[in-house]
């Protein structure tokens, strides 16, 4: 007759053990995974959102302070788009949809002038004194290429209808005349 028994000997020190109870805590850990996970991922889109956000106003601020300087010297609608344009560049924002320029110079033949899109009302006040010019950029943070990955929740995460405004004001350099009031010598030849 065939023995059941097994002539082999058990591998290591593997000892049948009795069946482990388990743990209470094994199903709490999941729960308790699934319930936070989803709010630290909406914590980290919301973060990533607003890190974007702020690169890209600097970038604005500065692309509107360079703007200016150059209207200072005396560059028109056309140029202070394409200096924003260039200093954009990294950003992949145009003047267009996205972006709206203004120019603002009281002794200019026109003396509002922009492109884009304008999503800001042009500031009354305060006003400009002669020799100055005022350069405004408008940003729509609902456009590209800002990341509005929370725009299906309908509350201050989303960016649907904002803008941000930035604008900066610079005296004209002198171009062989007189410059603001007509007893103030020139003298920059």
């Amino acid at each position: 007759m065939k023995s059941f028994v097994s002539d082999k000997q058990p591998r290591g020190n593997r000892t049948a053990r009795p069946a482990q109870k388990r743990s209470p805590r094994r199903g709490m850990q999941s729960l308790q995974l699934a319930v936070v996970l989803p709010i630290l991922i909406l914590v980290l889109i919301a973060g990533v959102q607003f890190g974007t956000t702020m690169v890209i106003q600097q970038a604005v601020t500065h692309a509107t302070t360079v703007a200016a300087r150059e209207a200072g010297k005396g560059a028109d609608i056309d140029e202070l788009a394409a200096v924003a344009e260039m200093m954009l560049f990294p950003h992949q924002m145009k003047v267009g949809p996205c972006l709206g320029i203004v120019l603002e110079d009281p002794e200019a033949d026109v003396p509002v002038e922009h492109r884009g899109t304008v999503v800001d009302d042009l500031p009354t006040t305060p006003s400009l004194d002669p020799g100055e010019v005022r350069v405004t950029l408008c940003v729509d943070l609902s456009k590209r290429p800002f990341l509005n990955a929370l725009k299906g929740f309908e509350m201050a995460l989303s960016r649907s209808g904002k803008h941000f405004v930035a604008r900066a004001v610079v005296k004209k350099e002198c171009s062989g005349g007189n410059v603001g009031t007509d007893d103030a010598p020139c003298d920059c030849s």
